[in-house]
């Protein structure tokens, strides 16, 4: 069974050039100091935020680890309820032939992609798990993102005259 293992490994290595080897929970935090406001007299309808950046390590010539930071939070008024902090990372096998103009977006874009479900499910059952509805993530358009970076990147800053 083994030999089975290993020659689809290496065939998925010969098929494709890159994939994620690994998935895993990198760090995770949750705070809920104000659970009880929701019992108040005249609870107010909380203000949900969600932010969500990606980083991206070489680790060496053929493997990188790809980092979903997500920053999700609820306040009711000016009270917090609850503060949920998780890097959610995939390792990430490349070829050694693959070129800068491609490795940028599948890093960047691509894998972000195939990750965003997995990171999705932990914010829902950690939410519920809470004592809140499960808080379903809206789905994020990585391409997008992308090309505005990139497009920042080309722009020469603007002088204020």
């Amino acid at each position: 069974m083994a030999d089975n293992e290993n020659q689809q490994n290496s065939n998925a290595q010969m098929q494709y050039p890159y994939y994620i080897r690994d998935q895993y929970v990198k760090d995770l935090t949750f705070e809920n100091p104000n659970f009880l406001i929701k019992y108040s007299k005249n609870p107010v309808e909380p203000e949900v935020s969600v932010n969500v950046e990606t980083a991206v390590a070489k680790l060496n010539e053929e493997s990188y680890e790809v980092i979903l930071k997500s920053t999700v939070s609820a306040k009711s008024g000016e009270s917090t309820l609850f503060v949920m902090e998780i890097e959610y990372a995939g390792l990430i096998a490349v070829a050694k032939d693959v070129p800068q103009e491609v490795l940028d977006p599948v890093l960047m874009v691509h894998c972000p992609f195939l990750m965003f479900p997995y990171i999705r499910e932990i914010v829902s059952r950690l939410t519920q798990s809470g004592g809140y509805p499960p808080l379903m993530l809206e789905p994020i358009d990585f391409a997008s993102i992308y090309l505005e970076k990139q497009k920042s990147r080309e722009q020469p800053p603007q002088m204020n005259g």
